[in-house]
């Protein structure tokens, strides 16, 4: 692991007891900032994130990580997903229909195995190319493989060289599925085992 920062895991538990809302706070501020910048471009509002944080964390098998400054103590990167599934009655479980706006995933749910998906992963633009995302995806992957996860997927603008390179260089490869909601995008496996 590097000098600069180590990895966490958060739980709906750590992020409840931060009666201050500290926690919420700075990972809703790396959010906003990674997702303002391109090809995002969003301009998402802290209080709509923080919010959203709290939607997530009680999704299906939901995992949070952070890297946290080793020196410093604050949050510089962070990686947010949750179990997919093909169809269910709970309106908080994320179905591959409700990311993609299509069913060409859902074979990914046959035979019982298991998909994660990761809805974001970021680092603040200073602690770029220090590993950091890498280390993050990592340490999921290590996480995913002793859940017995059968498959981690994710989804990226075709512009975003950085997040595509990444992928590459895990393993993983680029389906030939592009999202219905957002066609710039396409998604991303790798087989955990």
């Amino acid at each position: 692991m590097s000098d600069l920062f180590h990895v966490q895991t958060i739980s709906l538990a750590d992020i409840r007891a931060d009666e201050q809302g500290a926690l919420v706070a700075e990972l809703a501020d790396i959010i906003c900032e990674v997702f303002s910048e391109p090809p995002w471009n969003e301009s998402y509002s802290p209080a709509r994130i923080m919010l959203g944080l709290g939607v997530e964390m009680m999704r299906k098998n939901p995992i949070l990580l952070a890297a946290r400054h080793k020196q410093q103590g604050h949050l510089i990167g962070y990686l947010l997903g949750q179990e997919l599934v093909a169809e269910s009655a709970d309106p908080r479980d994320q179905t591959f229909f409700k990311i993609s706006g299509g069913y060409a995933l859902d074979y990914l749910a046959n035979d019982k195995q298991r998909t994660f998906y990761v809805g974001g992963l970021g680092v603040r633009a200073q602690y770029r190319r220090l590993g950091i995302a890498e280390q993050l995806s990592a340490r999921l992957v290590s996480e995913l493989r002793s859940q017995k996860f059968t498959y981690r997927i994710g989804r990226t603008d075709l512009t975003a060289t950085s997040m595509r390179n990444l992928y590459v260089k895990q393993g993983f490869v680029e389906l030939p599925v592009r999202d219905l909601n957002y066609p710039e995008r396409s998604y991303w496996i790798l087989r955990l085992f």
